[in-house]
């Protein structure tokens, strides 16, 4: 018996016991469904994760904070890893680093009044005093992000802040939505030394004009940029600060291939490094944990619908002793009634992984519009939450077929060994 006249034969069987093939398929569905589906939500979680964070981060920055240590609840930096302009030139002193970019945060609370539309918004906010290096090809031709003796001090925002702004504040109160190009050269109010906590009136409070020169997603998300020198001198002399302490330092590695070797040489001074590199190596390691643990969980699944289909076609054995026993007197050989059988569990399969790819479609499709009723609109959130690439659809077919084929090697091989003589006399 050829290929071609067992999957005819194999067809007819199908057909004949259609309510048994459907529910069997019907079992390898649900497993290949489910399989496809958790792996396209690890898959499009990923991508979401790579593409608005990692992706950002250029291979060859290396960021530096001083090294801490928990307690319960309670978070304490080390004393002994201050970021300073001695940790500064200590880091800068290693073998392959190209330039350090200190990042400095405002001691004294501030406020950032600004109208927009014609509503004024008055805001608790964040300063950081950072150097043009490190935005510096985000920013338009030209743009100046010197302190300057006189007018506006120039700032820089997060491109997320933007987007947290229009999906949240704006689309609450019916507002225009702001774009980079909207507030570019746009001028505010920053009122050092006041906030909303401890709002604080007269001589106590200085107030500065700000002017927005562009939008970064290099910069901290809550609060604007503004040239560290600015930073520097106002910690000395609203805050007393002798010499300039640092919140974090951008460490630019003259190559790629040198960036762990500086990141383990930084680490032994008593810092914490995180490269681009690692973010993506410790996502990349979470969502493998998390398809493994999705994928076992479908195949289990898969396994139980394999072990139905082993059971029906030993039944089906018995059922089809005589069909078997005339197949073996006119010519048959074992080797083409066990072909019969793992051909009709293979047909079984496919038609069970055909639908389950067809329904882990239809349900990412689902999904994707129920979370977008129920989770807030949020600028971090991907456009869809699974990727169905074809390696997992071409995974799931494959295992449905697989599974099923496995699954019905015993039944085959029992049926090839039947004897027809005496099958054919028992009838």
């Amino acid at each position: 018996m050829g290929p071609v006249r067992a999957v005819r034969r194999a067809a007819h069987e199908v057909r004949r016991h259609g309510v048994r093939a459907f529910l069997l398929a019907g079992g390898v569905a649900i497993g290949v469904a489910l399989i496809v589906f958790l792996l396209a939500f690890v898959a499009g979680t990923r991508k979401a994760i790579m593409d608005r964070v990692v992706s950002s981060l250029p291979i060859t920055h290396l960021t530096v904070v001083p090294r801490a240590f928990s307690l319960s609840v309670l978070r304490f930096e080390s004393p002994f890893s201050s970021l300073d302009a001695r940790a500064v030139d200590r880091i800068a002193a290693i073998s392959g680093v190209e330039r350090v970019l200190p990042m400095a945060g405002l001691r004294v609370p501030a406020q950032l009044r600004a109208d927009f539309y014609g509503q004024r918004f008055v805001t608790d906010t964040g300063v950081f005093g950072i150097e043009r290096a490190l935005v510096e090809d985000q920013l338009s031709p030209g743009t100046a992000f010197e302190p300057g003796d006189s007018g506006p001090v120039p700032a820089v925002i997060s491109g997320d802040l933007i987007d947290m702004y229009n999906t949240g504040f704006a689309k609450a109160n019916d507002l225009p939505q702001l774009t980079p190009e909207i507030l570019r050269d746009r001028s505010a109010m920053l009122s050092l030394g006041s906030s909303s906590f401890n709002p604080r009136a007269g001589t106590d409070v200085r107030q500065l004009p700000v002017r927005l020169i562009g939008v970064s997603d290099r910069v901290p998300l809550v609060g604007i940029s503004v040239p560290l020198e600015v930073v520097n001198r106002w910690n000395a002399e609203l805050a007393g600060q002798a010499s300039p302490e640092y919140v974090q330092l951008t460490v630019v590695a003259g190559r790629a291939e040198e960036v762990d070797r500086i990141a383990d040489q930084i680490e032994a001074l008593g810092y914490t490094v995180t490269t681009g590199r690692e973010i993506a190596e410790r996502v990349r390691a979470l969502t493998d944990v998390l398809g493994a643990a999705f994928g076992t969980i479908g195949l289990v699944v898969l396994i139980v619908a394999g072990i139905g289909i082993g059971n029906a076609l030993l039944l089906s054995v018995m059922e089809r002793r005589h069909e078997i026993g005339i197949f073996r007197s006119v010519g048959a050989s074992r080797a083409d009634i066990r072909l019969l059988f793992l051909v009709e569990a293979g047909l079984i399969g496919l038609l069970g992984a055909v639908t389950g790819v067809a329904l882990a479609f239809v349900a990412a499709r689902v999904a994707d519009l129920l979370l977008d009723r129920v989770l807030p609109d949020l600028p971090l959130l991907p456009p869809s939450f699974f990727a169905l690439s074809w390696p997992i659809l071409l995974a799931g077919l494959t295992l449905g077929v697989l599974v099923s084929v496995l699954a019905a090697v015993p039944p085959a091989h029992r049926a090839a060994r039947l004897d027809p003589a005496r099958t054919l006399e028992t009838g």
